[in-house]
């Protein structure tokens, strides 16, 4: 058994929200008196080890976060904050995973996505960081350049090689090449079958992107 004061510091959150989460059932707990007792399993938390954000890699990953997009990051940077994206849409436990990366952070003000998401976390919404982020990617894909351009960030956010993404989109490794570089290719099955690959639904694709579509 644990205390409401050492599931809190575990989980980065506040003494009163713990006592809010216990008393709403979503933390294994039961009352003693006018204490609260939690279970040996509610005292550790599922991401226990992992290191805090640097203040400027939370700076970045926010942005990134809030656009889906390494867009603007180059080097070491881009890798980084597309390894962060990567893991924390894999994660089982994705608030936690952010209470983690935040930890002895100023909870954000705003409202992009990314901080919405870290403030539901530290807050203790666990459900509305997971339901948010098992949504279907959608991108509307309207022009060569932002087709080129989600293709690269998220061939970069996955860690594929433009050869590995060629080979589970069951292409070639120039038309992905060429796809990224707002080039016009032969098919238009070949574009969907690359954007298929990287689990991204479009609401558009533009026919400038296939050669001869006319």
């Amino acid at each position: 058994m644990g205390t409401i004061a050492e599931y809190a510091t575990e989980h980065g959150i506040s003494p009163r929200r713990a006592r809010t989460l216990a008393q709403q059932g979503r933390v294994p707990a039961r009352r003693i008196g006018r204490a609260w007792v939690l279970d040996d399993d509610a005292t550790t938390s599922p991401v226990t080890g992992t290191r805090p954000m640097s203040p400027r890699t939370r700076v970045m990953f926010l942005r990134a976060l809030s656009d889906q997009s390494v867009r603007g990051l180059t080097g070491s940077d881009r890798r980084r904050i597309a390894g962060y994206l990567n893991r924390l849409r894999q994660a089982e436990h994705p608030a936690a995973l952010l209470r983690a990366w935040f930890r002895g952070a100023v909870t954000p003000s705003g409202f992009s996505l990314g901080e919405l998401l870290v403030r539901a976390a530290m807050d203790g919404d666990d459900d509305i960081v997971s339901e948010r982020l098992a949504r279907p990617r959608r991108r509307f894909l309207n022009s060569p350049d932002r087709l080129a351009r989600v293709v690269a960030d998220e061939r970069a956010i996955h860690g594929f090689t433009r050869a590995e993404l060629a080979a589970r989109a069951g292409t070639t490794e120039h038309d992905v090449k060429a796809v990224e570089s707002g080039e016009a290719i032969d098919s238009l099955v070949t574009v969907l079958q690359v954007i298929n690959a990287l689990d991204v639904h479009p609401l558009a694709v533009p026919t400038a992107a296939v050669r001869d579509s006319a």
